[in-house]
């Protein structure tokens, strides 16, 4: 519980309506078009902060805010806020990883069936005046086996989707055990690795994480599969994915999220990188939309508020 005295909540990123109505009686300053230049003057007084992506909330930001208790993330991941520099100045971070998990999840089974049946590849082809059924033969899921990697919100929900389809879903996640159940039977990374057609990660992005996949997981896995990331995208190594995909050990990939998502800043290698991915027939990639939709929207905003109340009356 952060102190109960009289509060302004500062809001740097858009956030929806119902945020601000639950949260009324609190002073709120809403500045979702701020520029980092006029941001240290407001948050000389915040003394709660919400914000999504638009700023790193290091040492230097949060050492600007004296008054601060509390951070609020209008999202599931938390790698933009240094959170044990906030805690150790007594400063409370909070997520809001509820709000998005279903619109996350739906995501990943959208890819993976569209890698599945080629319709990216098929819509492709048709725009350029090609009918290619044969080419286009597909493969039902219900006859393969999907591996997710973090078992949290995303993954819990994604295996409750993907039971109806009949697959075998197995599940490894390095902070949590004892979670099998009705959807998913937990399992080690390495009969993971033996054992999926399908590997989809929903993991934080942290020591552990960072370029989990490279060349060396890739190799550890028994056969070729599909890969599908929409967690952050340092979790995967772009030019590792590559070598695979072309000598194809990665049969396709879904990737919704890339390590550098800034394009206009890439040098040459990302840019080869990049064309080589958007190039390829058997990669789909879209822009960090996995829980970007207009119901998470609104549910991340009333997740967020619910907790930040909760926090402030006790």
């Amino acid at each position: 519980m952060i102190n109960q005295s009289n509060h302004t909540i500062l809001i740097i990123d858009e956030v929806h309506e119902v945020f601000l109505e639950k949260l009324k009686n609190i002073n709120i300053t809403y500045v979702p078009d701020v520029t980092l230049d006029e941001l240290p003057e407001l948050l000389r007084d915040a003394t709660i902060l919400i914000l999504r992506s638009k700023l790193r909330l290091d040492q230097f930001w949060i050492n600007l805010a004296p008054q601060l208790q509390l951070v609020g993330r209008l999202g599931s991941g938390m790698d933009n806020i240094d959170e044990d520099y906030a805690r150790s100045k007594g400063i409370t971070c909070l997520n809001a990883p509820e709000g998005n998990r279903n619109a996350v999840a739906e995501q990943t089974i959208a890819m993976m069936l569209s890698l599945l049946t080629n319709v990216v590849k098929s819509n492709n082809e048709i725009g350029h005046g090609q009918w290619l059924r044969k080419n286009n033969e597909g493969v039902e899921l219900q006859n393969l086996t999907v591996g997710i990697i973090g078992y949290g919100n995303v993954g819990k929900a994604l295996a409750a989707k993907l039971y109806v389809f009949g697959c075998k879903i197995l599940a490894y996640d390095k902070f949590l055990n004892d979670f099998s159940d009705e959807f998913v039977q937990e399992v080690t990374l390495n009969e993971l690795q033996q054992k999926s057609d399908i590997i989809t990660l929903h993991v934080p992005l942290n020591k552990y994480s960072k370029n989990m996949v490279d060349s060396a997981f890739i190799k550890s896995v028994s056969k070729p599969f599909y890969l599908l990331n929409l967690s952050r995208g340092e979790v995967v190594n772009i030019p590792h994915l590559i070598s695979n995909l072309k000598e194809g050990k990665v049969l396709g990939a879904g990737l919704d999220v890339l390590p550098n998502e800034n394009l206009i800043s890439y040098d040459a290698h990302e840019n080869e990188q990049l064309s080589f991915l958007t190039q390829s027939e058997n990669v789909i990639l879209t822009p960090h939309t996995g829980g970007l939709t207009k119901d998470s929207f609104k549910l991340l905003a009333e997740v967020l508020a619910n907790k930040v109340y909760k926090q402030i009356i006790g």
